[in-house]
Parts: structure tokens; C-alpha cells; sequence
């Protein structure tokens, strides 16, 4: 009881802290609000329409800035005339409210505070309202009505069972919802009246949680029985009762009291068990006893036993010790065999490594074969270009034009440039990779396959697409083996483009969280339902004899599966086909990214 009562007084303090902290933001609103002349204006000018106009839009403004239920203006006679909800469906305006304690309190000079049930809205609201004066005159009454439902929604979502009473003893917050508008003890006659009348609650007539009254200790706690409708339907049992510890804190500027319900039926079933524990530890004492006076009458059987046992143990002893011996024999074999497996596994493996290394190696040979032709070309038409200036050069030179013959030189050093990018991208390319793995920056390996198949997108008029972020990102991989992955996979989207009326391809990079989507998608005639499993498989391929391997896929499976990541090919539902890839994300050591 002492634990459940700390934990109920914690969360209380908690509860408090949290609707107090939220009547708080809203306290000095109306004394700020009633200071505004546009507000003391209309007042004094009730029947200027302009004016009117003004401050109800002035009054929606300012409700909806401050995320208050209402904003409404009371004349001396108690009647709104100015409200923020002036053109919804529900509106104040014409409310006569001189019933209403707030309003009588402001009246007053005081800050009227106020819990009811909107006599128009129907909605639960906590009143703020504030004296409207001008030279020490009162001419009307600011109030706002602030919901408490946020606070009621986030405690609903808790285990604990909170309550929030009026003076009366009325429930108008809680986190069960068949408690709302119920009492916590049964009410008086001239109580009932008084509501009733007040209009707080409406016609509502709350019905108590329990039969009794509750008196508090000097700790604010009791215990009380609830009836059965007010448990919960999967809380009752056979027996009827539904003992609760209830402990409160008052809020005396808000005239509330917050209580916090515990469940203790429990503790009663704690108190069984324990007594049936009590019970199980006498049986089992009893049952020590006649087994120990068992034992001691077993202990002379069993001496007698001992020596049998003894003999008989020799036997088997010498016995195990033959069986041993030759089975160590057939172990010690059986180790040595074991042993030249492993040195054969290891060189098949060793031998399987070496072929996969050469093999990746043929694939980029392959390619580069393929992009001979384009590579040729390119090369042709600078050294054409070279060839010109040149001549040009000689002929400026013969007559007397230094200056002239500079620019040609110049143009031939450009040119020279340009033919040393492509031969140093295919360099790269093609020099075998050491195969380890390390932060890449994803974006170098896709420039430099895009460097490399730039002649055949030229060629065939292909517009390459990326839709990359603004951000590096990192992946785990080999720069060298990533870019034949790419070349191979963009070089047969070219290939199934190059017929297309449309040629395009898109390249796109998504991260989420630890993983890294590279996808690729081309607006080629897709994959036929009779390839789509088959197409990573080796020395499959659909193009003419002659103009591939059917490696560039296998291989290029083998090596995102080395990095860690998953590739995979399908028919995009936009058409065309599109390649993903799937890398670990990593962020890169200083020194240590590619």
C-alpha cells in the first residue's frame, strides 16, 4: 500500500503541475484584452455597425492566435454583444449570461473564474473574465473560454485513473470517460438544486461513483468501494466489491480538486496468495520430514549396495578404457583427414576468389570493348581538331603572326586536355581493384560511368536525368568495382533506349536512415515476363550475338552482394525498367573516404 500510495502522490504532483501550468497561459489574457480601446469603444458606441464589425474580427484574430475556445464581450446588462465566433454556426452574440458567477464577479472588479457546460455550445469550457472600465467606470465584461480537452486526451492515453471535481464534488475532467459529469460521493438535495439551477452542467443530473460518503486523512488519502457500473467492464468480478485508494490536491484559485484513483483489489489477492504460500511451505515442511526419515532408512540399503556398485564400476572402468584407446585411434585418423579438407577448401577457395577477380576484370574489358567504337570517335575528332590548328599554326608563323599562332596552340593544349580526361576515366577503369571495401562518396563513381558512357548517350541523343541530394552521401564499397557496377547497369539501359522514340534515363538517390537506394530507370521497352528471373543469371543475355557476355548483371550481383547490399531489376509501372540498389550508409573516418 505504502508503494502504490508514492507512486499515485508522484503522478498526482504531475497531474497538478500540468493543468495548472495550463490555466496559467491564459490567466492575464482578459486583464490584457479588457485594456484594448478598440473594446472600450464599442461599448461606449454599442450601436456603430463599423465598429462592431471590427471587434468581432478583432475578437476571431486574437481566438485564433491564442488557441482559445471563445472570445466574447459582455455590456453592463449582461448581454454579448461582440464575439469571436460572431459568424459560425454556433454564435454568443445576444447570449444574456448575467447568471453566470464569472460575470458577477467581474462586475465586481475581480478576475472571474468559472468551469461549466456551454448553455449555447454545449462544449466544457474554463471562464477568464475581466472588468472593461474606462475612468473608473464599468462599462462591460472580456471573457475567454479555454478547453481543457488536450489535457483530457493526453491523460486518457495513461494507465492511471485521474479526476478533476468541482466544489461540489461534480467530475468535469477525467481520464475515463464514463466518469465525465458523475459525482464522487452522492449529492444533497440543495446541492442538486443549486446545479441545477446555476444551469452548470445543463440538465445533466450527475449520479455518484459510490454509495458512501469519503473522508480524507490528514494525507489526503482514503479508500472507497465503487459501484458496479462505475468499474470498468474488464475491472469486475464475482465477489462485488472494488475497493480504490483515492488521494487529492486542491487548486484553490481554480476552486478544483484533483484526485488520482488506484486500483488496490489486488492487494487483497496479494494477501491470499500469501497465505497460500504459507500453507504450501507447512505441506512441504511435512513432506521434509518423512522424506529425510526415508532417506535415513534408505542410507543402510544403500551401503550394502556400495560395494556391489564399486565392483561392478571397476569392470566397466577397464572396459572404457579399450573402447577409448581405439577410439582415440579412429579420432587422431579421422583429425588428419579433416585437416587436408580444410587445406583444400581453403585453396579452392583461394583458386574461386582468383577466377571471380578475373573475371570481374573481363567484364570491364568487355565494356570497354564495347565502348571502343564510341571512344575512337570521340578521339578522332580532336586529333582532327589538333591537326588544324596546327597547320594553322605553321601558316601564322610563315607570316609573321605570333599571336595568331599562340591561340592555335593554345586551342591544341585545350583539346589535348579534353583527350587526356577520357583516356585517364578509361585508365581507371580498367585497372584492377584491390577489393577492399571503405566510405565511397557515392557520387564519384556515378560521374566518372557517366564520363565513360558519355559518347554513347551523345551518340544515341539520351538525356540522363539525376535526381540526387543536395548532400554527400556515403556508402560502404569499392569506388573502382562500383563504377563497373554502374557502367555495366546505365550501358544496358543505353542499349534499351537507343530504339525508343523517347530516350531517357533517370538516376536517382534516396537515403533512409542506414540505407542508401541507388535506382536507375529507363524509359526502354521493359523486361519480358519469360527474362525477369533469369537476368542475373551468368552469360544470360537478350542483346544481338556479338554485342555482349551476358556477364555484366552476374557480375555486378556478385559484387553489391560483396559490399553488403541487394540489387534487383523490374518493370517500372511507368514503363521501362528500373534498377535498385540497396548500400549500407556510413559515415566516413577523416582520411579514411574515397
Amino acid at each position: 500500500m505504502q508503494r502504490i500510495t508514492k507512486k499515485a502522490n508522484n503522478a498526482l504532483n504531475v497531474y497538478v503541475g500540468d493543468l495548472q501550468s495550463e490555466l496559467d497561459k491564459f490567466e492575464a489574457l482578459p486583464q490584457i484584452l479588457a485594456t484594448n480601446l478598440l473594446f472600450i469603444d464599442l461599448l461606449q458606441q454599442p450601436k456603430n455597425a463599423l465598429l462592431l464589425g471590427r471587434v468581432n474580427r478583432e475578437l476571431e484574430r486574437i481566438n485564433n492566435l491564442a488557441e482559445t475556445s471563445a472570445i466574447y464581450i459582455i455590456n453592463d446588462a449582461g448581454v454579448v454583444i461582440a464575439s469571436s465566433n460572431w459568424q459560425g454556426p454556433i454564435s454568443f452574440v445576444g447570449e444574456d449570461l448575467t447568471f453566470r458567477p464569472y460575470f458577477k464577479q467581474a462586475r465586481e472588479g475581480e478576475l472571474g473564474r468559472y468551469f461549466a457546460l456551454g448553455t449555447t455550445s454545449h462544449v466544457r469550457g474554463y471562464y477568464f473574465a475581466a472588468p472593461i472600465s474606462s475612468r473608473k467606470s464599468l462599462l462591460g465584461v472580456l471573457t475567454i473560454k479555454v478547453q481543457l480537452q488536450r489535457l483530457e486526451d493526453i491523460w486518457a492515453r495513461g494507465s492511471e485513473k485521474i479526476i478533476v471535481t468541482d466544489p461540489q464534488g461534480v467530475i468535469f475532467i477525467t481520464s475515463y470517460a464514463p466518469w465525465k459529469f458523475r459525482a464522487l460521493y452522492p449529492l444533497s438535495k440543495a446541492v442538486t438544486e443549486n446545479l441545477r439551477k446555476s444551469r452548470r452542467y445543463g440538465d445533466i443530473e450527475p449520479d455518484a461513483l459510490t454509495g458512501t460518503a469519503i473522508s480524507f486523512n490528514h494525507d489526503d488519502n482514503a479508500r472507497l468501494e465503487l459501484k458496479e457500473d462505475a468499474v470498468p467492464t474488464d475491472k469486475r468480478g464475482k465477489n462485488g466489491r472494488y475497493p480504490y485508494l483515492i488521494q487529492s490536491r486542491n487548486m484553490p484559485d481554480a476552486g478544483w480538486t484533483v484526485h488520482i484513483l488506484s486500483d488496490i483489489s489486488h492487494v487483497d489477492d496479494y494477501i491470499r496468495n500469501m497465505m497460500l504460500l504459507v500453507a504450501v511451505f507447512f505441506v512441504a515442511l511435512f513432506l521434509t520430514c518423512m522424506l529425510l526419515y526415508n532417506r535415513r532408512k534408505a542410507r543402510l540399503e544403500r551401503i550394502l549396495l556400495e560395494k556391489h556398485s564399486r565392483r561392478l564400476l571397476q569392470e566397466a572402468n577397464e572396459q572404457l578404457e579399450q573402447k577409448v584407446q581405439h577410439r582415440t585411434l579412429e579420432l587422431t585418423r579421422a583429425n588428419a583427414r579433416l585437416h587436408e579438407e580444410i587445406e583444400e577448401h581453403k585453396q579452392t577457395e583461394t583458386e574461386l576468389r582468383t577466377t571471380q577477380d578475373e573475371l570481374i576484370q573481363a567484364g570491364k574489358l568487355a565494356a570497354i570493348g564495347q565502348m571502343a567504337a564510341s571512344i575512337t570517335h570521340e578521339i578522332n575528332q580532336p586529333l582532327s581538331a589538333i591537326r588544324m590548328y596546327a597547320e594553322n599554326a605553321c601558316i601564322f608563323l610563315d607570316q609573321q603572326q605570333p599571336e595568331e599562332a599562340r591561340e592555335n596552340l593554345t586551342d591544341i593544349a585545350a583539346v589535348i586536355g579534353k583527350m587526356a580526361e577520357i583516356t585517364n576515366h578509361l585508365k581507371s577503369f580498367a585497372r584492377k581493384s584491390p577489393g577492399d571495401t571503405a566510405p565511397v562518396l557515392l557520387s564519384g563513381p556515378i560521374t566518372s560511368a557517366l564520363t565513360l558512357l558519355s559518347m554513347r548517350a551523345q551518340k544515341h541523343a539520351v538525356h540522363i536525368r539525376h535526381e540526387l541530394p543536395t548532400e554527400d552521401v556515403f556508402v560502404l564499397a569499392d569506388p573502382i568495382r562500383m563504377e563497373q557496377v554502374l557502367v555495366n547497369v546505365i550501358g544496358n539501359s543505353l542499349d534499351a533506349v537507343s530504339g525508343e522514340q523517347r530516350r531517357e534515363i533517370c538516376i536517382e538517390i534516396q537515403v533512409k536512415r542506414q540505407i542508401v537506394r541507388l535506382m536507375i530507370h529507363d524509359s526502354g521497352p521493359g523486361i519480358a515476363a519469360e527474362h525477369i528471373n533469369r537476368l542475373f543469371d551468368p552469360f544470360f543475355t537478350t542483346k544481338e550475338e556479338g554485342k555482349g557476355l551476358g556477364l555484366g548483371l552476374s557480375l555486378s550481383l556478385t559484387i553489391i552482394r560483396d559490399f553488403g547490399g541487394t540489387i534487383k531489376a523490374e518493370n517500372h509501372p511507368q514503363g521501362g525498367t528500373v534498377v535498385t540498389m540497396e548500400l549500407k550508409r556510413i559515415e566516413p573516418k577523416k582520411g579514411k573516404s574515397v
